[in-house]
Parts: structure tokens; sequence; C-alpha cells
């Protein structure tokens, strides 16, 4: 399977892979039915036959094992099993597939977003490294770990280490921001207690951009 996406519906998370296929385990125990009951069923069976002859005899439905496992329903199939179960969620679980096969899905926002927050800090530690090499000084693994702690300082107030999994979209985009204005004052050879206080200023900036812009959104709601 590729790589899994969680959807909320109703306080309940679902799983979904990213290119569409939806965990129906979860489902079939909230609706107190059975997928695999589903798949036997004769209009069930006539609708894969016609799936067939439409796009070729390919899997429809799949079980794995271990952590994630569960049965999984093909996109194609997965929504017609949800319309027999509640229309609203049938709904619901349609536009999640969409939205994933299009790319355009929110979690699929922040992965990017974390990958390339990835890449960004390995641009940040690679020319840290060459700048203190031009100055005749070695790096050091600590060296790294001081420049991460003070990039999570100016987005948390805390020189800590981050759990970036756990970040929503808007504070991934703050860090991936922070890395790149990192990276910039460390080219222009700003000192750490100069990048110190740039950093600090580009969050609060970022945050009030943000925080008006929240503001400006409810109004229009209203």
């Amino acid at each position: 399977m590729k790589g899994l996406i969680t959807s909320q519906y109703n306080g309940v998370n679902y799983q979904f892979t990213d290119d569409g296929w939806f965990n129906v385990t979860l489902v079939a125990s909230r609706f107190n039915t059975s997928a695999h009951e589903w798949i036997r069923l004769p209009d069930t069976q006539k609708y894969i036959e016609a799936l067939h002859r439409k796009y070729g005899k390919t899997p429809y439905l799949k079980t794995t094992q271990g952590n994630n496992g569960g049965t999984w329903l093909h996109p194609k199939l997965a929504v017609r099993f949800t319309q027999c179960l509640d229309i609203d969620f049938a709904i619901w679980c349609d536009e999640q597939i969409e939205s994933l096969i299009r790319g355009d899905h929110p979690t699929m926002d922040v992965r990017r977003l974390r990958h390339q927050v990835a890449s960004t800090y390995k641009a940040v530690c690679g020319v840290l490294q060459m700048t203190r090499q031009q100055q005749g000084k070695d790096t050091k693994p600590h060296h790294y770990m001081n420049e991460a702690r003070l990039i999570n300082w100016a987005m948390t107030g805390k020189f800590t280490g981050l759990d970036r999994d756990s970040l929503n979209y808007d504070e991934m985009d703050l860090l991936a921001e922070l890395e790149n204005q990192d990276l910039i004052l460390i080219g222009c050879r700003y000192s750490y207690a100069q990048r110190k206080t740039a950093l600090s200023a580009f969050a609060q900036s970022y945050k009030s951009k943000r925080l008006k812009q929240s503001q400006q959104a409810e109004l229009l709601e209203w």
C-alpha cells in the first residue's frame, strides 16, 4: 500500500492511501457491517464484473496485516460501499478520495511541507558547515543541534527538540519559512546573536499576519 492518509469524520479517524484506497475495517466496526459480506452480494459482484469489463481485471479489494492492516477497497468501489451505509458519510468519503487522487488533499500539503522542511534543514546544515569552514572553524554535531534549536525557539519560545510529525499546516509553514530565513542569514554571515534577533522578529511578524488573516476570514463568514 502507498503512503497512509488519516482523515476525520464526526470525530472518528479513517484511513486512506495517497492514491485513494480506503480502509473499510473501521467503517465496518462503526456501522456493524462487513465489507467481505458486501463483496459477496450478487449486486456487488455484478458491479465488480462491470468494472473488470471497463478497466480490466485489476484487484478491487486488498487485505493487509500489521499496525495499519485491514480490508482496503479500491477508490471505484469504496464509495459504492459507503453509499449502502450512510449518504452523508459516502459524500464525505467521495470528497476525500477525489482530493487524494487530484493531489490537493490538506494532509498531503502537510506531508509536502515536511519534505520541504527536511530538505531546507539539510541546506542550512550545509551552509553552516561551509561558512564555519571559511572562518577556519570546525563544525561539530552540537553546532547543527544548536541551529535547529534556535529555529525551534523562534517558533515556540523553547530551545528544545520538536515533534515535527505533530505540527499542523500553519506550524509546518512557519517552520519552513524560518529555515529559509536562517539559511539566508547564515549565508550573509550574521552572527548567532544576530540570527536569533532576526528569526524572532520574523516569527512574530508571521504569526501577526496569520492572526489578521484568520480574523478577516471570520468577519467574512459573518
